[in-house]
């Protein structure tokens, strides 16, 4: 799944969902302004410094001077002009050399590179970043230390790292546990040879109890989103078969090609032969999984995360459903581990022209510092004027009507990641978005946890870029055809070609120039 949700989406569920955790400012109410945080009030002869915001194209102001903008300015001593953009039309500004201070959120990798050699974007010493934001650099390295990586470009860096919090978690296995209580089990299975015996009698021993054969034990994203497909059976490996990781002598290797994906896919072929997983994995997709799971078709999903699963709760329960969340499978690796996305995400991008203004770019610097660590700052740019647009209940802001359905009302405060591009990017102020229970809920099916991760995370190679659509096609094709081969025996020479073919058309000059990066990335650390 992809990392970055689209942040109206996401306040609006914040705003359902409530947040938890109390602000630590002393007894400020919320919303005035305050000298709290890593900026301050300027003196008052001061000229304002003006500052072009473009933080978001899902979510822009539709005024200007609305609440946020003047609570921001006022507090900063800045002058905001707004850039609406577009996803569509961000590229062609930038064409046009109308060049924001503040980048959106959603560019990619690849742009990033281009925009960094096209002198684009700003180059920002990792040493400035530490110095103006150091709450915010300490809450983003401890959620993980190589976030600087992603920015590295030419050995100079190239925006404010950014992490997407619930990546850092993994997919969890749930289970229908009426289902296992039907077939023998108190709770869910830990090995990957108790998993076998569940879906064996998930498909053979009428856990629904309707005197037919009518369920199986899994299904797969094989639709959409084959880079989750199985997602537990590969990890008991130690392998996710579309992301890399590094070998033991510190080079980079592809987990598609490694022997621990072919013993993972010949355990997966020899179930799919004997029945046990639904024959329409190829085509479903999440959706599907998640209403064959609810309407007790399959007996286990491995799709969700824990916010997944946290909202989809109340529609188990309406479904009869009672989940089991289990844990990740000891095999062949020897641990349970998960597969996640990863936390790592593209940076946040500043124009090149602050590059060359050490006032505005300081200033911008103390400003992200505050919307991302500073409970007043964040509560104002992420939910509104207390009293008015939200109300503080047991320290959690919850959304008052209309602000709690009505997207236009809150893009008329400018509450949301326009101006704040850092919302659910910080430790810090993510209670502001987790009720006690869905905290509760978290810790429950999370910790503990290991996790396989892409040890690259988003990072442009320009042999990917080249090799890479067409090797994903290769691979997929494999992948699919060797799950439901027939002939188990077959399996080991389908993968020996494909490995073969893999590596002659563009996978070696990709692993070659992964741990070129890798090296380098390492030694910059160093």
């Amino acid at each position: 799944m992809k990392h970055g949700l689209k942040l109206g989406i996401a306040l609006m569920l914040s705003f359902s969902l409530v947040a938890a955790g109390c602000s630590s400012n002393g007894g400020n109410n919320g919303n005035a302004p305050s000298n709290a945080g890593g900026a301050t009030n300027a003196p008052k002869e001061e000229a304002p410094i003006e500052i072009t915001f473009a933080g978001s194209s899902w979510d822009p102001p539709t005024e200007d001077n609305n609440f946020v903008q003047k609570y921001l300015e006022q507090k900063y001593n800045v002058k905001i002009i707004n850039m609406r953009v577009s996803d569509e039309n961000f590229k062609l500004k930038i064409a046009a050399n109308e060049i924001p201070d503040i980048f959106p959120q959603n560019p990619s990798e690849t742009d990033m590179v281009n925009w960094a050699k096209q002198g684009v974007i700003a180059s920002v010493s990792v040493d400035e970043i530490k110095q103006y934001m150091p709450k915010y650099v300490a809450d983003v390295e401890s959620v993980d230390k190589n976030a600087w990586d992603i920015s590295l470009i030419d050995g100079k860096n190239y925006g404010i790292p950014r992490v997407w919090l619930n990546g850092s978690t993994g997919f969890i296995p749930t289970y229908n546990n009426d289902w296992l209580k039907a077939i023998g089990y108190s709770e869910p299975p830990k090995t990957i040879e108790e998993f076998e015996d569940v879906l064996t009698k998930f498909r053979n021993n009428d856990p629904d109890g309707n005197g037919q054969k009518d369920t199986y034990g899994m299904s797969g994203r094989g639709k959409n989103a084959r880079n989750q497909l199985f997602n537990p059976v590969y990890a008991a490996f130690g392998v996710n078969p579309y992301q890399f990781l590094e070998a033991s002598d510190g080079s980079i290797v592809y987990g598609g090609i490694m022997d621990e994906s072919l013993e993972a896919t010949k355990l997966l072929n020899k179930w799919y032969n004997a029945g046990l997983i639904d024959p329409e994995f190829m085509t479903d997709d999440n959706g599907l999984m998640g209403q064959k799971f609810s309407s007790k078709k399959i007996g286990f999903i491995d799709t969700s995360m824990y916010h997944h699963l946290f909202g989809a709760l109340q529609g188990y329960k309406d479904s009869g459903i009672e989940p089991a969340f289990g844990k990740g499978l000891i095999g062949p690796a020897g641990k349970a581990y998960e597969m996640s996305n990863g936390a790592l995400q593209v940076p946040l991008m500043l124009g090149a022209q602050v590059e060359k203004d050490e006032k505005k770019r300081i200033k911008i610097l103390q400003i992200l510092e505050d919307l991302a660590t500073n409970d007043e700052t964040y509560l104002t740019t992420a939910f509104g004027e207390l009293g008015v647009s939200y109300e503080m209940k047991d320290g959690v802001p919850t959304a008052i009507a209309p602000y709690d359905t009505d997207r236009d009302k809150r893009l008329l405060l400018g509450i949301g990641g326009f101006y704040n591009p850092l919302i659910e990017r910080a430790e810090s102020t993510m209670k502001f978005h987790m009720t006690p229970e869905k905290t509760d809920f978290k810790a429950k099916v999370t910790e503990g946890n290991e996790l396989i991760t892409d040890v690259l995370g988003p990072t442009v190679l320009d042999s990917k870029g080249k090799y890479f659509a067409n090797l994903s096609a290769l691979q997929d094709e494999f992948y699919t055809k060797a799950i439901i081969a027939k002939n188990a025996g077959d399996v080991e020479k389908m993968f020996a070609d494909f490995k073969a073919q893999w590596l002659k058309a563009g996978g070696q000059e990709i692993l070659d120039e992964a741990t070129k990066v890798y090296q380098e990335r390492r030694a910059a650390r160093n």
